[in-house]
């Protein structure tokens, strides 16, 4: 009797298929379809029955092969693409040096209207524009996390009016 994953495994070319029917290229589909592998074995460690009739269940397969299909997807669409012709226009404006004097232009009119600003605006402006979660910045210095979002949407909007 063959092991489930021997059973699986059998079946390559039909999970390369089912792979490559999501739109995925040759090299990305079989390491969906190793990963697969992986998942259908420490399944059956954990106890998981994925038998179905004396072979293995398809339509769990076909399932773990979307699920780690589509963690791959999310992935990628969080990457930021930039294209050959966005990157020309990129050094077009850094050899000319436009953008580091628009930079600098623009940083100092908003230290300007910054210092201008009550010090607690400016101070939780600062903290929340520097990556700072307003989440964090709450549970650090006891003020609630209402107050501190409102005062930097405030001072936001206030900004971008000045500007």
């Amino acid at each position: 009797m063959r092991s489930l994953v021997e059973l699986a495994f059998l079946k390559h070319k039909d999970w390369m298929n089912i792979v490559k029917s999501f739109g995925c290229n040759p090299s990305l589909a079989e390491d969906v379809v190793q990963e697969m592998y992986i998942q259908i074995h420490l399944d059956i460690h954990k106890g998981l029955d994925i038998s179905y009739k004396g072979d293995i269940n398809h339509y769990y397969c076909y399932k773990v092969l979307r699920g780690i299909y589509l963690n791959i997807h999310k992935k990628e669409a969080k990457k930021i693409k930039i294209y050959l012709d966005q990157t020309k226009e990129i050094q077009q404006i850094d050899e000319l040096g436009i953008d580091e004097v628009e930079y600098a232009q623009n940083k100092e009119k908003v230290d300007n209207i910054l210092n201008d600003l009550y010090w607690y605006d400016r101070k939780v402006f600062e903290l929340i524009a520097s990556g700072k979660s307003v989440a964090s910045l709450s549970r650090d210095t006891g003020i609630s996390y209402i107050s501190l979002y409102n005062t930097y949407r405030t001072t936001k909007k206030f900004i971008k009016d000045q500007l």
